[in-house]
């Protein structure tokens, strides 16, 4: 008898398709271009009718207080949520119990080797979403930063009604990023 004991022939491991990866990307890349192209038309129509009508100058304001808004609250969010997830990485226990009681061991072993792509996703999922809410209140902002006063109080508070009109909507959303920055920090 031989000493070598036979092993049954195992079926070679599944490979990729290489045409599912290419309708993936494809896919991927019409839809970009789809909503790249959207974005552009809408853009490109708004410049020629600020343009024609001799308000360029409406358009530039609008385009930068838009991306300045998209930039700054995004970035907030992304900021102080991402690194709130670096401290609580850093300061975790690092020793869990054999009985981990809630099964969390399991996706800190599955995370700990791309933590730092996970962070970096969700700082770019928050700066998107963050940042195009915060676009969103262009309005809110120029009004808050060209108000002026009205002349007359209101009776019941004894401020001016220039500050309820032009100033409170303003110090709401500030508040409302805050509050919101706080909730995710808090939970992450």
């Amino acid at each position: 008898m031989s000493s070598t004991a036979e092993t049954p022939d195992l079926p070679p491991p599944p490979t990729r398709n290489p045409r599912s990866r290419a309708l993936v990307i494809t896919g991927v890349v019409l839809v970009v271009a789809f909503f790249g192209l959207t974005t552009f038309s809408g853009f490109y129509t708004d410049r020629l009718w600020y343009v024609s009508g001799g308000y360029g100058e409406v358009f530039s304001t609008l385009l930068w207080t838009r991306v300045g808004l998209f930039v700054a609250t995004g970035l907030v969010m992304a900021l102080v949520v991402c690194l709130n997830i670096v401290l609580a990485f850093r300061l975790r226990p690092i020793f869990v119990g054999m009985g981990d009681p809630n099964g969390m061991g399991r996706y800190r072993d599955a995370i700990t080797p791309i933590r730092r792509w996970v962070v970096i996703g969700i700082g770019a999922v928050l700066l998107v979403f963050t940042g195009t809410s915060g676009a969103g209140q262009w309005r809110t902002f120029l009004l808050w930063r060209n108000g002026g006063e009205f002349g007359s109080e209101d009776l019941y508070f004894g401020r001016d009604i220039g500050f309820f009109v032009f100033d409170l909507p303003w110090y709401h959303f500030v508040v409302d990023l805050a509050m919101a920055v706080l909730v995710l920090s808090v939970r992450s």
